[in-house]
């Protein structure tokens, strides 16, 4: 029956959840045109998996120089946003940041290629190039992978079918 399915598809995934090497990620960024905006406000990966990020400025103004800063705790994005125009490269030394592409000017890419964070959570990333750091901003979401499939698994099941009745 579906029930005896759906219990056996939440245990093989539990199980395959506790072992299993996840394969890594790429996640492209890009700008809002020329707008200090990212496009892609949130991505999710699992915790503790390997991630690309590629910043493909798609921006065609000169100034419009982009870059993606993944952050442990937003309440930081002032203070990193601040250092970050007092040296070169717009990335500062601060143990906030978890992760940097380098700027990348319109029309270029940069990548940055790191492990996600263990801890499952909302982690804040922005553009550290002077100005748009308060506007230019994201959210990585670090999950647990069995949560995740659980809810992709139970996305993929076909609606009850209703029960017939006699008129």
């Amino acid at each position: 029956t579906m029930k005896k399915l759906f219990i056996l598809g939440l245990l093989t995934l539990s199980l395959v959840g506790c072992g299993a090497k996840v394969a890594p990620v790429t996640i492209t960024i890009t700008p809002v045109g020329n707008e200090m905006k990212f496009e892609q406000t949130q991505f999710e990966v699992q915790k503790g998996q390997e991630v690309t990020i590629i910043m493909n400025n798609t921006a065609t103004m000169e100034m419009m120089k982009h870059n993606v800063v993944i952050l442990n705790d937003a309440s930081k994005v002032a203070e990193v946003g601040m250092a970050a125009m007092s040296v070169a490269g717009y990335v500062p030394e601060h143990a906030a940041i978890i992760a940097a592409t380098a700027i990348a000017e319109p029309g270029q890419q940069t990548k940055v290629t790191f492990i996600a964070p263990k801890k499952v959570g909302t982690y804040t990333y922005i553009c550290t190039f002077p100005g748009p750091f308060m506007a230019m901003k994201g959210e990585m979401i670090a999950s647990a992978w069995v949560t995740r499939r659980i809810f992709s698994f139970l996305g993929s099941l076909p609606p009850p079918r209703p029960k017939s009745s006699l008129i």
